[in-house]
């Protein structure tokens, strides 16, 4: 007599557990991991930056004769209220810059740079202390009511190197490099007014703008994306030499 073994006419309704028909849950595991990562860096970075930025401007103010470094022609530099909202948008953009991360490593890179940028900012502000060199104008209307809300928290120290041009290079290569199309055309616009604000708001002198770049090129060069067109960088971690 003989006995025959029919295979299961459904061998997906009973998935193994190393089969791809389980790998959806693994991705969504994976996928909110890296949104509660992304949500401690960007909450991390904020309280980093209210305590050092807000750290040294206290200790600043507390000193006598803080010295002033501009180029006498930047008085006659136009005054233009509208460009705070593009000023202070940066915050907007810092706080999600890190959800737009894919990977770990993508992360950990701008983290750093991030990081980096603040705390290196803070020695100067607090080695090379400046201030605004001349009087702010008084804005109208509900942007003057934002001005004087802004400049209640925002004393005119910390100015060299700007820690706004710096943050607003490292956050545009993050911003650029997952946008497309209108929305990429957007971000780059928006990305130049935020560049201007702080000259055409009384923020920040030229000088202070050009070593706001200089900070950023550092923390570009210092926390670097991996070159993954090099042979090395696509071999495994494990890889061990051979003995001899």
């Amino acid at each position: 007599m003989r006995v025959r073994v029919r295979p299961n006419p459904s061998p997906h309704l009973n998935p193994l557990p190393f089969s791809k028909e389980r790998g959806g849950s693994n991705g969504a595991d994976s996928t909110n991991l890296m949104r509660v990562k992304a949500l401690w860096v960007s909450v991390g970075l904020s309280i980093l930056f209210l305590i050092v930025y807000g750290g040294c401007n206290w200790i600043t103010s507390q000193r006598a004769n803080v010295g002033t470094f501009y180029f006498e022609w930047e008085r006659r530099i136009p005054f233009v209220p509208f460009f705070i909202l593009p000023y202070m948008s940066i915050d907007l953009f810092f706080l999600a810059a890190p959800f737009l991360c894919r990977t770990e490593r993508e992360l950990s890179i701008l983290a750093k740079r991030i990081a980096a940028a603040i705390i290196v900012a803070g020695m100067f502000f607090l080695l090379f202390p400046l201030r605004f060199a001349f009087p702010r104008p008084h804005a109208d209307g509900w942007l003057g009511a934002i001005f004087d809300w802004f400049r209640g928290m925002d004393a005119p120290y910390n100015l060299l190197p700007s820690l706004h041009a710096a943050l607003m290079l490292i956050l545009a290569e993050v911003y650029l490099r997952y946008t497309r199309g209108f929305v990429r055309i957007a971000i780059i616009i928006w990305f130049v007014l935020i560049a201007l604000s702080p000259v055409i708001t009384y923020q920040h002198h030229l000088i202070d703008i050009a070593g706001g770049f200089v900070l950023a090129a550092f923390c570009f060069s210092t926390f670097r994306e991996p070159d993954l067109s090099s042979p090395r960088a696509e071999e495994p971690s494990n890889n061990r030499p051979l003995p001899l």
